[in-house]
């Protein structure tokens, strides 16, 4: 049976089954660049798995992989919960950087990590508003008085910090769903502060 992956990255020709491993970063190939593509092979172990992040080094795009058996069996055109592309250009490289570190930590269940991710960069974006550097809550509070953000994203912005909060000081567990949503808000959060809504 002949499967085409849905983003025109690779081709298996049966399930689990596939010659040598052609990528071809699907942000490139949308553009109309012409793509690099790159070849290559990863031999494991049998029965070993290989997951990861293969990074298009012309244009930056990130997408999953995994690698069964010396195989690729999956890959998609994003990271799961994928939102950095969304952020409005005006926000700073760093903070877009803690966004895309986000979004890989999430990829690899690392939620904790992730809402962390989150919570500074949005701490981060209030600190480039000229807002002092303190307990969040109320930098979050000051950006409301200064009309940087409005009611209902300050009620956002709040939910990021309590889950930034489990994942840098809790025990508590995060539901690997909802902290899908926390990388959505921030992006939302941050485009506000930096002069576009999503």
């Amino acid at each position: 049976m002949t499967t085409k992956a849905k983003s025109d990255i690779i081709t298996l020709k049966k399930e689990g089954e596939q010659e040598m491993a052609n990528l071809v970063c699907p942000i490139c190939f949308q553009k109309g660049t012409k793509p690099r593509v790159s070849v290559f092979t990863v031999d494991c172990q049998p029965d070993a798995e290989l997951i990861g992040i293969v990074k298009c080094l012309n244009c930056g795009h990130e997408l999953p992989i995994t690698i069964r058996n010396g195989f690729i069996t999956k890959t998609d055109v994003a990271l799961p919960g994928a939102q950095s592309g969304n952020l409005n250009e005006a926000v700073p490289k760093d903070i877009k950087e803690d966004i895309l570190e986000a979004e890989r930590a999430h990829y690899h269940q690392c939620d904790k990590s992730c809402v962390t991710m989150c919570r500074r960069a949005l701490q981060l974006g209030l600190i480039d508003k000229q807002i002092e550097d303190k307990p969040l809550s109320k930098m979050i509070n000051e950006a409301l008085e200064k009309s940087f953000i409005d009611q209902k994203s300050h009620y956002l912005a709040t939910s990021i910090k309590g889950y930034g909060d489990i994942g840098a000081h809790r025990r508590d567990e995060l539901n690997h769903q909802e902290v899908n949503m926390v990388i959505y808000s921030t992006v939302k959060m941050l485009n506000e502060l930096f002069g576009k809504s999503t």
